[in-house]
């Protein structure tokens, strides 16, 4: 208002006339009046102006609003079918994806559900364009590439299977989102030497889990080529195995097996596998690597090896064994004997039942070592720490619930049990 008084005292201090002529026609007016019409022209004007503009965009913004509550109505659809896909209803997912398909573009989600509908409806096609679509999608790709896996070993497609591995090379896709289809894939078809190439370019051995899995996809390798009598690319991986995972028990089976050559070596690997990671597969090592030589040879070869771990009743367990089949039979029963005192186990009775039947001195002790031979049970090495089913030996992975390297060491000792997390086993390398 000051500054309104101010401009009009200070128009009336300065009289003056603005002239206007326009086709022949004269006005005349004071400066002030001139000046507050024109400001009073431009505000009539411009309020017109935006009267007019908003009776314009009336139509405009209804379309707007209404073109809002349908991609709402879209996203709401969308999110239902989603959620409708997770418990199996199917009519609510196709609903779903007609009225989100309506108003929504592509979208991670629309696919993911347009995935979901096709899977529904059986069409094969159509999912596998989608799936290889997803591919594209950073958000979706290791769902595309997990469901791509399994599309290839429903169809039994090695090619495909083999692109979709080369696919989850990327460095940000974790491989144990898919490790139990690629395993269970490479054990139906047999082929671990294309499993060893591929986890060799995927994993670091800086993790343990790494080393473990790798380790034991050499030793399967290894052991393919071992079948196919090819013992050198055998060796080769077997070497690799051992490197990462060292006097693991059934690696040390194969090493005797391969290295049966190389007797006094033998001797010594076995020695400091016995002292680093006693195990009782140590009997199956002597039998693959000195299997030409006598019981009495054996023997003396056991008893060189066997040094140390008193406590173990598997050690008095194997050289009471030894000594039976050399035909020794009292120290051989000691052995036995002591062995029980530590853990009965179905082989002692066994050996003590067939050296008293052998001897045909006290039929009494013969059926009272049978009897218990026949009420004892067989001895558990291993289990599995995803179903707890039990096994005498080592397997890569669960007969009964098929996940890898699952199995693990179960009372290798009577005061040791080997880490469900882990099998690797401390010591230099043997070789």
């Amino acid at each position: 208002m000051t500054a309104i008084s101010s401009l009009a005292m200070w128009f009336s201090n300065r009289e003056g006339k603005v002239v206007i002529e326009w086709f022949g026609w004269q006005v005349t007016t004071s400066p002030s009046f001139f000046i507050f019409s024109i400001i009073f022209i431009y505000i009539l004007i411009y309020i017109l102006f935006s009267f007019v503009l908003s009776l314009y965009n009336i139509p405009k913004k209804g379309l707007l609003k209404i073109k809002r509550r349908k991609i709402n109505n879209a996203l709401t659809a969308l999110n239902e079918g989603v959620i409708a896909s997770f418990y199996g209803n199917k009519k609510e997912v196709l609903n779903n994806l007609n009225l989100a398909k309506k108003s929504l573009t592509e979208s991670p989600m629309l696919i993911l559900l347009e995935l979901q509908s096709s899977l529904y409806k059986g069409e094969k096609e159509k999912t596998f364009k989608l799936l290889n679509k997803m591919l594209d999608i950073r958000v979706l790709k290791p769902l595309a590439i997990k469901s791509l896996i399994s599309y290839s070993i429903q169809n039994k497609d090695t090619n495909l299977f083999n692109n979709i591995l080369n696919k989850s090379l990327d460095k940000k896709f974790d491989f144990f989102w898919i490790q139990k289809d690629v395993f269970n894939f490479f054990v139906q078809n047999n082929n671990w030497q294309d499993l060893a190439v591929y986890l060799q370019k995927k994993l670091t051995i800086k993790n343990k889990a790494n080393r473990e899995t790798l380790s034991i996809v050499y030793f399967q390798t290894a052991l393919e080529y071992y079948f196919l009598k090819e013992n050198n690319n055998a060796k080769l991986y077997l070497e690799k195995a051992l490197k990462l995972n060292n006097f693991f028990p059934p690696f040390m089976e194969l090493y005797c097996k391969l290295n049966s050559e190389k007797k006094n070596k033998l001797i010594k690997v076995l020695k400091k596998y016995w002292l680093k990671n006693p195990n009782p597969n140590i009997e199956q090592c002597i039998e693959n690597g000195f299997k030409e030589k006598n019981a009495i040879s054996k023997l003396r070869i056991i008893s060189k090896i066997l040094v140390k771990n008193n406590h173990l009743y598997f050690k008095h367990l194997i050289l009471g064994k030894f000594k039976y089949k050399a035909k020794i039979w009292g120290s051989s029963k000691s052995d036995l004997k002591k062995s029980i005192s530590f853990t009965p186990s179905k082989d002692a009775y066994y050996f003590l039942y067939k050296i008293e039947e052998d001897l045909k001195i006290n039929e009494k002790l013969v059926q009272e070592f049978k009897s218990l031979y026949d009420k004892s049970v067989e001895s558990i090495y291993w289990k599995c720490s995803s179903c707890s089913t039990n096994y005498k030996y080592w397997y890569p992975y669960c007969h009964s619930c098929n996940t890898f390297n699952s199995i693990h060491s179960v009372k290798a000792n009577e005061h040791f049990e080997v880490s469900k997390k882990s099998q690797l086993a401390k010591g230099p390398l043997i070789l």
